[in-house]
């Protein structure tokens, strides 16, 4: 894969001794790939790499990427492990290259609300017509983040100061954000879906249970959750994963294999999930005491060396299933995708 732009930087000055470890720390954390020695770091990421070189008296950074945007993203991340680990840092380094300064951010647009429809007893699609529809289809990811503004003020959206980062509003203009996962995507007509999980209170919920057409929202991606690879895959989510899991069936192949289990709250939230003839599902019913984790607990591995786990849920059941598979049976980051969509 050939990268297009990039940018560098170096900050010269005292330095916290565990720098290195505590960013390659951070990066294992998120399934990154990673490659440390004593004094460097490199990660590396679907469509960018970021290379960390340290001497006693200075950090060399330098990020290579497909396009501006991957290198947008990437170097956003980046800043912001070092705004965790070495605060101040950021501030006295000198950037240079191909970055976007003073201007939109490169992953944001705007949509307008086309419809919202009910699509099950606690699930209502979306419909934005959007004129970066092309570019959110080709992107990697299945996830995107939607803004909401307040209700009642004029939008204000998201800006790149002079040093290339995301500023948001604040005070009466903040925004609300929420990440979703695309339905579906027609570059062709400009309009793309996607379905709300509703729950009582939500911002989110509130919005897509009133939203008129014509409204406008802010839309960033796409983002974070590439499709799984592996030809034996188990896949396990509750409710809050079911659009998610429905994308990755949607574009698994038809000779796939494997085991999907879902939980949901009562029968009435059963619905129709295409999915390949070796695919086995089965819905886990919450009410009648039937529990995720009771299943995932005793799972079998994914037969044959192409293989993938693939667990969304709460915080707790996924550190737990990420625990069994990840010690116990050697799941490493390109063989599984451990996620957490709330926290109970």
């Amino acid at each position: 894969m050939t990268h297009n732009t990039s940018a560098t930087a170096t900050f010269a000055g005292a330095l916290p001794d565990d720098l290195i470890p505590h960013i390659a720390a951070h990066a294992r954390e998120a399934e990154l790939e990673v490659q440390e020695t004593a004094a460097s770091l490199i990660v590396t990421v679907p469509l960018a790499r970021v290379a960390l070189d340290r001497t006693p008296s200075a950090l060399r950074v330098r990020i290579a990427a497909v396009d501006a945007v991957a290198l947008h993203n990437i170097r956003e991340y980046l800043l912001h492990i070092l705004d965790h680990v070495a605060p101040g840092l950021v501030a006295a380094e000198d950037w240079q290259g191909d970055i976007a300064r003073n201007r939109t951010p490169l992953n944001f647009c705007t949509a307008t609300v086309r419809g919202v429809r009910r699509v099950a007893p606690n699930f209502l699609r979306v419909e934005l017509d959007c004129a970066d529809t092309k570019r959110l289809a080709e992107g990697r990811g299945m996830h995107f983040s939607i803004f909401l503004p307040p209700a009642g003020r004029t939008p204000v959206w998201p800006t790149l100061d002079g040093a290339g980062r995301t500023v948001m509003p604040q005070g009466e203009d903040q925004l609300h954000r929420a990440v979703y996962t695309f339905v579906d995507l027609d570059p062709a007509r400009g309009l793309f879906t996607f379905d709300v999980f509703e729950h009582e209170g939500g911002r989110a919920t509130t919005w897509a249970r009133t939203a008129q057409r014509g409204q406008i929202v802010g839309i960033s991606g796409p983002g974070s959750g590439d499709f799984p690879s592996g030809q034996n895959i188990l896949i396990a989510g509750d409710e809050t994963a079911l659009p998610a899991i429905r994308r990755i069936l949607a574009h698994s192949s038809a000779d796939r294999r494997g085991r999907i289990l879902l939980e949901v709250g009562t029968v009435d939230d059963i619905c129709d999930l295409p999915r390949p003839g070796n695919m086995e599902l089965s819905w886990l019913i919450r009410n009648r005491g039937e529990t995720l984790w009771d299943h995932l607990e005793t799972a079998e591995l994914p037969q044959g060396t192409d293989r993938f786990v693939w667990v969304a849920a709460d915080k707790e059941l996924v550190r737990k299933a990420k625990a069994r598979f990840r010690d116990n049976f050697d799941i490493g980051p390109k063989e599984g995708y451990f996620a957490y969509y709330w926290e109970g």
